[in-house]
């Protein structure tokens, strides 16, 4: 059975989680929500699914192509206009790479088209709400206000926020750290392939990552040092399939979505078991 209920949070408060109905609470959504979530299913004993916020980083090592990397990322970056919990949020790259991706990635983002969704063409077309885009422009706004290098500025219209690219960016300001969850990117130059793992592994998020380099073996074990629930070696950080373990670690969330994953998040394990023969005890 399927029950769908409509109501703003205000009408229905915390009713859904509270209800002794509920076994087990699904939600996707900000992290904030999901904490609120957690902790209120926690004092009930009350078991969580959450598939929450990310902060995703797509990695350059020294060895990648960089052409590949650029394709990979201007998709990953502005598809949706950014509005994907997978969406490519940090950009680090190797110093080797960092100034001839940093030219391309901006080519390429001058030259996405915009305008009306409708059109085939279109690539970037309208934040959500008025909210969502006044949001971004304030993120813009302030990271401008603290020094933040801007290679390309996106310009309004209507709800429209044309691509923006920060570079230089300090992996530890609040730019980096936010998820911004709009058509802005912030490249972060590395010194080595260790400090950009180090770099990527710095954000209380771990959703999804990627990992560019020629050498496949090394990115696997490299791949297992990302703290996130999925990385992707070659690929761009927005992928999804119902058969993968879907999920995060840290503030993205707990639990994993996907089949078989998700049904035994849905699922209560019980032992039952039949004693055939008479079981003498000790006493």
């Amino acid at each position: 059975m399927l029950n769908v209920i409509l109501t703003d949070v205000d009408e229905i408060g915390d009713d859904m989680l509270t209800n002794p109905h509920s076994q087990l609470i699904s939600f996707t959504g900000s992290t904030a929500v999901g904490k609120h979530i957690g902790a209120i299913a926690g004092g009930m004993l009350k078991r969580v699914a959450l598939e929450l916020g990310g902060n995703n980083p797509f990695i350059v090592l020294a060895d990648a192509n960089v052409d590949r990397a650029v394709d990979a990322a201007i998709f990953g970056k502005f598809i949706h206009q950014g509005q994907i919990c997978m969406i490519i949020n940090r950009i680090i790259v190797h110093q080797n790479h960092y100034d001839e991706f940093v030219e391309k990635f901006v080519e390429r983002a001058k030259a996405l088209p915009y305008g009306d969704p409708r059109d085939p063409k279109t690539v970037i077309g309208p934040l959500i709400n008025e909210k969502q885009i006044e949001k971004a422009l304030a993120i813009m706004e302030e990271a401008k206000k603290e020094g933040a290098k801007m290679a390309l500025e996106g310009k309004r219209i209507g709800n429209i926020l044309t691509p923006t690219v920060f570079i230089d960016v300090d992996n530890h300001s609040k730019l980096a750290q936010t998820e911004l969850f709009s058509p802005i990117a912030t490249i972060i130059k590395a010194a080595s392939d260790d400090e950009a793992i180090a770099m990527a592994n710095d954000t209380e998020y771990g959703l999804s990552s990627a990992i560019f380099t020629e050498d496949v073996s090394e990115g696997e074990q490299l791949a297992l040092q990302v703290e996130s629930g999925m990385t992707h070696i070659n690929d761009q950080t927005v992928n999804d399939s119902p058969t993968v373990p879907f999920g995060g670690t840290k503030a993205s969330g707990i639990g994993r979505f996907g089949n078989p994953w998700v049904v035994e998040e849905f699922t209560m394990t019980k032992w039952v078991s039949i004693q055939k023969e008479y079981r003498r005890y000790p006493f």
